[in-house]
């Protein structure tokens, strides 16, 4: 009986809520929320003294900060990788003046946006999900664990990687703030059989964001 591939454990994780006008689309760059935020669900489910990857966006910087002392990370390195969608020229504008302009075109069940949706200025879903595997598919396999805080959409397309998802199926499903995305890598140079070399593990809402976070 031959060994078992080694595997790696990545731990997605979406930042904490961010200063937005109701009724608007989020701004570029918006900082957190200063809030007492339930942390302990959070920290629980992630390794301490990991390597962490985190979004160049300022909302993602300011939430590793709130759990690295309780996790006290090995590293912490920016990827540009792991940005947000970018919303280009939509980016701050009333929901409905941006409804006004994509009410004609194809429509998602499920999200504000099909996956191919191109905003003005900005970037589609599928061209995230791009980015994002492309970064999946370069990442050197190593058996340490591996933390990423980023986004709702760098989750979303990582699940989308993980499962070979189509984009439009992956587009809509919901995240919350400061939900765990676990994903494991298998070392794809043994990854001989069937099912691929990443595994959806699991997506936990820790119900880390108190019900009026203001």
């Amino acid at each position: 009986m031959t060994d078992h591939p080694a595997t790696r454990d990545l731990y997605f994780i979406r930042h904490a809520p961010v200063h937005k006008a109701a009724g608007h689309v989020p701004p570029c760059n918006p900082p957190i929320l200063e809030a007492d935020y339930h942390l302990q669900p959070v920290t629980a489910m992630l390794p301490r003294d990991a390597a962490w990857l985190v979004s160049p966006l300022q909302r993602a910087w300011q939430t590793a900060d709130l759990l690295a002392p309780a996790l006290a990370p090995a590293s912490r390195a920016e990827l540009p990788e792991l940005s947000e969608m970018e919303f280009g020229d939509w980016a701050g504008r009333p929901v409905a003046e941006v409804w006004d302009e994509i009410s004609t075109r194809p429509l998602h069940n499920w999200s504000f946006l099909t996956a191919d949706t191109l905003p003005p200025g900005g970037e589609s879903f599928t061209m995230l999900a791009n980015r994002v595997s492309g970064w999946m598919e370069s990442l050197a396999f190593d058996t340490a664990p591996l933390v990423i805080i980023a986004h709702s959409g760098v989750m979303r397309a990582a699940m989308a990687h993980a499962l070979a998802m189509p984009t439009d199926h992956a587009v809509g499903i919901p995240i919350a703030h400061f939900g765990v995305l676990h994903l494991r890598q298998m070392d794809p140079a043994r990854a001989m059989a069937a099912g691929g070399h990443w595994l959806f593990v699991g997506l936990t809402d820790p119900k880390a964001v108190p019900a009026s976070p203001l």
